[in-house]
């Protein structure tokens, strides 16, 4: 499996949000601390206080909250999207029509059916999703929601395109789908890169540290790597580097070293005996940054080096922009430092590939609220300086999006 290096900053440790209820140390959440000293001459204590919004490397949504759009979903009982509002908003464009749409993570078609109910000119739907079951979920949805759009369009039937593959080759299904699309290319993609619950609540899948199942952790079931045998038969020295960069612990030769004593009794095989050894290797209690967020951080580890989701995800960025149309938008949902730091990166490279200079910033000249500050290069634009996360009223409601960051970036537009 090919590496990819990410470099350390700020020990952030995030769990993936759509994951676990766990509470996390986010963005959102980081602290002042302010230390004092009682009257009685106690021990001088700290007390952590949250920053402002405004010293926060972060933009927090200010859109209205549609409580009717959630009631929708939850009513049909089926996943509710995150930042859905402001999805809607990256692509709803005073005149720019959305006629071509692709959905590089489906799941359970959140975003997709409102995206393809906000837009009545699409002509154009292709869906990706690497998950089986996600992938049916999506069809499932996708016809529902076409059975009741159709009578609106008219003559102007909506051509749906839908894939069990992986979003790195978005490149390739775009061609095969229409050869004007593939040359002309297409207005809007999305990635939602968080996981569902109903992958998460099958302890089959080995995702969940809540319920006990089979170290497997693929998001293809047809791929071969599992997470046991990461556990079980890799090099001792790659089983600390996969630790060490994709769960950011701090703890991870103890964790190591334990995994290597356990493959001489016959090693590792459910998830409940991979939480037992770090449990052994953490000790203390199990809150808040005890050891079940370290076991939240392995088990993140583990499932990123077994769907090699990294690489994957550099890649489909990439591919993605050079499918796009000159104008069109490419939107990514991330839930994870690691993720963030990624898309960060690569939206910069992409906009600047051949210049290997730094790109202009520049304040907001956009007529869209939710643009605040952009970043101008050659071959694009970030309209996305700072990532936009939930509002308030969406964390409330949904515990689970509180890590989730928006980044959008713009091809530039044609002469």
């Amino acid at each position: 499996m090919g590496r990819l290096f990410i470099p350390r900053a700020a020990p952030l440790a995030l769990s993936h949000t759509k994951l676990f209820t766990f509470r996390t140390t986010t963005a959102a959440a980081r602290a002042t601390t302010t230390t004092y000293a009682s009257s009685k001459g106690s021990p001088r204590r700290s007390v952590s206080r949250p920053l402002p919004d405004s010293l926060v490397r972060r933009t927090r949504s200010t859109r209205e909250f549609n409580e009717e759009e959630i009631e929708h979903f939850l009513s049909n009982g089926t996943h509710v999207p995150v930042l859905l509002g402001e999805v809607l908003d990256v692509f709803d464009r005073r005149g720019r029509p959305l006629r071509s749409f692709v959905d590089c993570t489906m799941g359970a078609a959140g975003h997709s059916s409102s995206i393809i109910r906000a837009h009545p000119e699409l002509e154009i739907f292709i869906g990706l999703d690497i998950d089986p079951v996600a992938y049916k979920m999506a069809n499932v949805q996708l016809d529902l929601i076409l059975n009741n759009v159709e009578a609106e369009r008219k003559d102007r039937a909506l051509q749906r395109y839908t894939y069990l593959r992986n979003f790195r080759d978005i490149r390739s299904i775009v061609r095969q789908v229409d050869a004007n699309i593939s040359s002309d290319g297409v207005d809007g993609i999305l990635m939602d890169l968080g996981m569902s619950s109903m992958q998460v609540n099958n302890a089959e899948r080995g995702f969940s540290v809540l319920n006990d199942g089979p170290l497997d952790m693929r998001m293809n079931p047809l791929a071969s790597l599992k997470a046991e045998d990461i556990l079980n038969s890799w090099p001792e020295a790659e089983v600390g580097r996969i630790l060490r960069e994709y769960g950011e612990e701090s703890n991870w030769r103890k964790i190591q070293t334990k995994i290597m004593k356990a493959r001489t009794g016959g090693g590792l095989h459910s998830t409940n005996e991979l939480l037992n050894l770090v449990r052994s290797a953490c000790g203390g209690p199990a809150g808040r940054q005890g050891w079940m967020k370290t076991a939240t951080r392995v088990f993140q580890a583990l499932r990123i080096a077994v769907n090699d989701e990294l690489n994957s995800l550099r890649d489909a960025l990439f591919a993605a922009f050079d499918c796009l149309a000159h104008g069109g938008r490419l939107a990514v949902i991330s839930f994870h430092s690691l993720e963030d730091r990624i898309v960060k990166q690569t939206f910069l490279d992409i906009i600047n590939r051949e210049e290997g200079g730094s790109p202009v910033k520049k304040k907001n000249d956009c007529e869209e609220e939710w643009c605040k500050q952009k970043i101008d290069g050659k071959f694009g634009t970030i309209l996305t300086k700072r990532p936009i996360t939930p509002s308030t009223d969406e964390e409330k409601l949904n515990r689970r999006c509180r890590g989730a960051k928006l980044r959008v970036l713009q091809k530039v537009p044609q002469e």
